[in-house]
């Protein structure tokens, strides 16, 4: 058992001790608390790690632009949470060092196109293949699946928004940051549209197992 998953049972047992609830209603509060411990352990290791290899800016906003999406497109997911903490912050770090290293010497122009480009890619694969659900947790109600495709859309909608407002506001206000954002945004979006992708959850799955083997090996040899 997991420490989320312990952390989430004590929760749920000192709520249904205070406010007497019933045993599916305490199942329901431990479930969130699994989900929003997951979460907060899943931004502190990005922030952490981002600030170590000083790209907390641009690992935070890739990591919220990709958890923002991923809410309704659903997607390829590791076999545990905590597999699930180190390849998201791996790869918040690995594009944050690539807005901040690499991508920040181009120009706006740019800039500017290849967000366009990976925009317009994450358009047509949500729309082909949003929500991407999981074995445990399928999605069968097609009106619920017609609504989570539509709020992705929605959410690359707000992304695209964001990414204009950014470009038309980078000579007034913090250049630096708006085309950082510019670049993070877009990343997160490509990367999570990858992750509905057949190619993308075999990639996924294959980190997960390499992972999955490095940890049993390292618990064995404890």
């Amino acid at each position: 058992m997991s420490l989320t998953e312990k952390m989430a049972i004590k929760v749920g047992n000192n709520v249904k001790s205070v406010l007497n609830v019933s045993e599916e209603q305490e199942q329901i509060i431990i479930y969130g608390a699994i989900n929003l411990f997951q979460i907060i352990f899943a931004v502190l290791w990005v922030i952490i790690a981002g600030w170590f290899f000083g790209v907390f800016y641009e690992a935070l906003i890739f990591t919220l632009t990709v958890g923002a999406l991923r809410k309704y497109s659903g997607g390829a997911h590791a076999s545990s949470p905590s597999r699930c903490i180190i390849i998201g912050t791996v790869l918040a770090v690995l594009a944050g060092l690539l807005v901040n290293k690499i991508l920040y010497i181009l120009n706006i122009s740019i800039v500017m196109l290849i967000s366009i480009t990976f925009i317009m890619f994450a358009f047509i694969i949500v729309s082909q293949n949003a929500p991407v659900d999981s074995a445990k947790k399928p999605i069968t109600n097609i009106k619920i699946r017609k609504q989570f495709k539509k709020k992705s859309i929605f959410v690359i909608f707000n992304f695209s928004l964001i990414i204009i407002i950014s470009f038309i506001l980078r000579q007034k206000y913090l250049e630096l940051y708006c085309i950082r954002l510019i670049e993070s945004i877009s990343i997160g979006v490509l990367w999570q549209s990858i992750t509905l992708t057949k190619n993308g959850i075999v990639l996924l799955n294959k980190v997960d197992f390499v992972l999955r083997y490095i940890m049993h090996r390292k618990g064995r040899m404890t």
